[in-house]
């Protein structure tokens, strides 16, 4: 349920100077010239940067255009692919043997299959499903991740509303399968 050690790397090398370049632009957290810069800040700060990402996912296209870090074209095209990314709130609704399920209750609900990172979504929320949490979902080789920061809500689910969590699932599964990999889109 884990992206591969050899993965895991990759993409924090990837990630991290995007983040920077982020920070760059937009001048969130003083101290920030580089990758190696963000263990000494908190995820509060660091989400700051996130979250400017996603409000301007434009800054993917000039950074990759910018190749400030002269990344080969292969990481630039996954740079690029996170575009595609699926930011909200989501359940941890079930943990499969490749892939935890992040249920999207939204109108179309949708179940999407997510690696974790170092450690397993199971280690850092515990046993018990559902958990909802805030997530940024990306694409990463033909499967999909979590950009490494999550915020899981404390609240407890009665069978009622567990109920129609299953069938929103049952539903995303019927219509869609579970997502994989994005960018998703509807086959006709």
């Amino acid at each position: 349920m884990k992206l591969s050690k050899e993965d895991v790397g990759p993409f924090y090398r990837l990630y991290h100077p995007l983040l920077a370049y982020v920070n760059k632009k937009f001048e969130i957290i003083e101290d920030v010239d580089s990758s190696g810069d963000f263990k000494k800040f908190s995820i509060e700060e660091i989400n700051k940067l996130r979250d400017r990402l996603y409000k301007h996912p434009e800054l993917i296209n000039s950074f990759v255009a910018e190749n400030p870090l002269s990344f080969s074209e292969n990481e630039l095209k996954l740079i690029n692919s996170w575009k595609e990314f699926v930011k909200g709130k989501f359940l941890i609704f079930r943990y499969l043997k490749n892939y935890t399920v992040f249920l999207d209750t939204n109108k179309s609900p949708k179940a999407y299959g997510v690696l974790a990172l170092n450690s397993t979504f199971e280690e850092m929320v515990g046993p018990y499903l559902p958990v909802m949490v805030e997530a940024v979902l990306l694409p990463f080789n033909d499967k999909i991740i979590y950009d490494s920061i999550f915020f899981p809500y404390h609240m407890t689910f009665g069978g009622g509303i567990r109920r129609r969590f299953n069938d929103a699932y049952q539903e995303a599964k019927s219509r869609f399968g579970i997502i994989t990999s994005l960018p998703f889109s509807i086959k006709r």
